[in-house]
């Protein structure tokens, strides 16, 4: 009797922005139509006409966009060119120590497919992008409350939320976003098989245990590489926790199944350093 291999579908992996983002680029200036995800173009349009125009005053981009002085200077600039700025792709525009971690240039042939085809990043101003969509620098929080002072999540929720029930392929999702961009999507209205979510934690000199806040991005960073070069595992609702387990992360964070939780759809991943 020949038997049948199962494989598993591609997992998605949800990842926040950085808050720092490269400048210039040598793309061409933005095209809506060429980003993932279409049915958000829309939207899009009118965040980014907002957006332009809030670059003109000064004191309401200030109190949006939380910077001041040099950094405002900069973000009203960037703001006002969305138009025609350069642009890069997204895993370039997105800098910081958790993009650092993931080293997307040193991953195999196989590894790198995936990271274009599985991972989603969330943006205030984009709703969602994959990596290698190009885009423009731009200064905007998916906390932020731009439009009819509705935060950027609570405007793109019914729409990112339609867009991954079409692109989840009823498989496992991986949801690495912080408390801000996980209130841009409803996971119960997304088909899916397992959705896992991560924690750091730490334990102290008296024994109790922290959560990890300065160096989480390192962490998720370096947990993201080690899904993406085995998505086979990363997308198997059985095989996903071996694979953590048999992860050795740089830190030395181990994970602990004795304090993860599992239900039917979720699966909370902790990992503790002593």
């Amino acid at each position: 009797m020949i038997g049948f291999l199962t494989i598993s579908p591609a997992p998605l992996i949800l990842l926040p922005p950085s808050e720092g983002k490269s400048s210039g680029g040598e793309g061409p200036p933005l095209v809506l139509n060429t980003l993932s995800f279409d049915a958000l173009n829309p939207t899009r349009e009118r965040i980014a006409t907002a957006l332009v125009k809030l670059s003109e005053r000064p004191r309401s981009s200030r109190h949006l966009l939380g910077v001041k002085g040099v950094a405002l200077e900069k973000a009203m600039a960037e703001n006002a060119s969305l138009d025609d700025a350069p642009t890069l792709p997204a895993i370039e525009r997105y800098t910081g120590v958790m993009y650092d971690a993931i080293d997307h240039q040193s991953l195999d042939a196989d590894a790198r497919d995936a990271f274009g085809q599985n991972v989603i990043i969330m943006s205030g101003l984009f709703g969602m992008v994959r990596p290698f969509d190009m885009i423009p620098a731009y200064k905007l929080k998916m906390g932020a409350k731009l439009i009819r002072k509705k935060t950027c999540a609570s405007v793109w929720k019914p729409l990112i939320t339609s867009s991954l029930a079409g692109s989840s392929g009823n498989g496992v999702i991986w949801d690495l976003l912080p408390i801000e961009h996980s209130a841009a999507w409803d996971s119960s209205s997304v088909p899916h098989k397992k959705r896992f979510t991560v924690k750091f934690l730490e334990r102290n000199a008296a024994g109790e245990l922290r959560t990890v806040n300065h160096w989480s991005k390192l962490l998720k960073g370096s947990l993201i590489r080690h899904l993406l070069s085995n998505p086979d595992a990363s997308g198997s609702t059985e095989s996903a926790l071996e694979l953590i387990a048999d992860f050795s992360h740089p830190e030395g964070h181990r994970f602990d199944p004795a304090l993860t939780s599992e239900d039917d759809e979720h699966t909370d991943i902790v990992f503790v350093k002593d």
